[in-house]
């Protein structure tokens, strides 16, 4: 089977559209930062398209605060609820860069964004900040 530029094996065990639509529900993943262990939770389809949608100015940019809107999203606690709400992403400006790059780079890998998007980003997010 060919996907894209991926070539898998296959023996003819295709999926079917109720194996598709049963993939619903979250996936976690789990970030160290010292001592402290982070939780991030997947997307879904609409989820990761609204947020995509949240992060494009009226201009068609890439906001500013792109990095902490994703984090806002995915870090839950053990139990899958957000630890986050939109009220926190002035005090997530205020953490030290290291961290938030090491979970957001984690959040976008876990969420399904490919290198391209990961590069397209961080470039208008440069062009924003004059880096």
């Amino acid at each position: 089977m060919t996907t894209g530029n991926t070539k898998t094996k296959s023996k003819n065990n295709f999926g079917t559209r109720e194996q598709l639509l049963g993939c619903s529900g979250k996936r976690f993943t789990e970030v160290v930062l010292g001592d402290t262990t982070f939780r991030l939770q997947s997307l879904t389809e609409g989820e990761k398209s609204r947020f995509e949608k949240s992060i494009l100015s009226k201009k068609g940019v890439i906001r500013d605060d792109a990095r902490r809107r994703l984090l806002i999203r995915t870090l839950v606690d053990q139990d899958g609820n957000r630890i986050l709400t939109d009220a926190d992403i002035s005090a997530l400006a205020d953490l030290d860069g290291a961290i938030t790059a090491k979970l957001f780079d984690a959040a976008m890998e876990h969420v399904g964004f490919q290198a391209d998007e990961i590069d397209e980003l961080v470039g208008n997010s440069r062009a924003i900040h004059g880096d």
